[in-house]
């Protein structure tokens, strides 16, 4: 069978495959990774850049999402809050 670059990253992140995830606007570009997947982390339990990096690998290779993914975390908190 074959299976497209997106699919095997799929299955290897433990996720279907075929289902496109609405990524939202691109936060990490070293690892693709997105406002709206940010915010679902957040909302799982990741409360830390740290543990947004533990999860999703974003703000761990150059750091220059960190500050975004902090004011993402913190709204996210706010909201919860509310």
């Amino acid at each position: 069978d074959h299976v497209d670059r997106r699919g095997r990253l799929a299955i290897v992140a433990g996720r279907p495959g075929g289902v496109d995830v609405d990524r939202g606007a691109i936060v990490c570009s070293c690892f693709g990774v997105g406002a709206n997947q940010i915010a679902e982390a957040v909302r799982r339990g990741c409360g830390s850049v740290a543990g947004i990096g533990a999860a999703l690998h974003a703000g761990t290779n150059c750091g220059s999402c960190r500050a975004e993914i902090r004011v993402i975390i913190d709204a996210q908190s706010l909201q919860a809050a509310e």
